[in-house]
């Protein structure tokens, strides 16, 4: 307990301080694992706006969902390759991560905003009195973008997600998310013993059979147009890009 309070003071007292790096504002405390080195920080927040623009076709007319924004990594790709999108909405419920992009990221132009969602996970917002709708109407959205979300949650809160997803989508839009998606593995575990690494805490690995989770996606009115196994090399995690039917 007292850990998790001084984690807590550090993280809040952080939340107000920026590192300036290549002309950008980077998080001096870092909620994303294995990335405290300023270069490789910009590093992967350049290639996840490349692999988004390469499977979603980023344009000028995009309105981006970022969901589970953390301290908007994938804004500061978007704003160090300068690519032109309508809007961009970093949600997430860390409210320091988001207290801190709208102090920081904010400066890089009106385009981008950030909303807090006191939304409950076992791992990152144990005080939460549950699942939350999300804060937008119908259709507002070409794509929603989710990196390591869906990796920390059970099935029951994907569904509801995914069903908001199709809600505030736009027909034809997509979602790119990652997840851990395994062949001839049980439906879905927690934490699998001899899986990647040793997991750490609740939900730290949530472990999906490939085809129960087609299904899940399927049921919400998705259909798969993507598929790439453990694509992202660092977390081994797989990359899944679905399309609003």
């Amino acid at each position: 307990m007292i850990i998790k309070q001084l984690f807590s003071k550090i993280f809040r007292f952080r939340s107000n301080t920026a590192i300036h790096y290549q002309d950008l504002f980077l998080p001096d405390f870092r909620s994303n694992e294995n990335l405290n080195n300023n270069s490789e920080y910009l590093q992967s927040a350049i290639e996840q706006v490349e692999h988004l623009e390469k499977l979603c076709n980023l344009s000028e007319d995009t309105k981006l969902l970022d969901f589970g924004c953390g301290q908007g990594r994938l804004v500061n790709g978007i704003q160090y390759l300068q690519k032109n999108i309508s809007i961009y909405t970093g949600i997430d419920t860390n409210r320091y991560s988001i207290r801190w992009c709208n102090k920081w990221l904010t400066n890089y132009g009106d385009i981008f905003n950030f909303i807090y969602l006191p939304a409950f996970n076992a791992r990152y917002n144990k005080n939460a009195d549950g699942l939350t709708i999300l804060p937008f109407e119908n259709k507002n959205f070409n794509i929603v973008f989710l990196n390591s979300v869906f990796s920390h949650m059970l099935s029951k809160d994907i569904i509801f997600y995914l069903n908001e997803f199709n809600r505030v989508l736009i027909k034809g839009g997509r979602v790119y998310l990652t997840a851990f998606i395994e062949e001839g593995v049980a439906d879905v575990e927690e934490n699998p013993n001899d899986y990647i690494d040793n997991s750490s805490g609740r939900l730290h690995r949530v472990r999906y059979e490939k085809d129960f989770f087609f299904k899940l996606v399927e049921d919400a009115g998705f259909k798969v147009n993507n598929f790439l196994h453990q694509e992202i090399k660092r977390t081994k995690q797989s990359v899944l890009i679905i399309e609003k039917l």
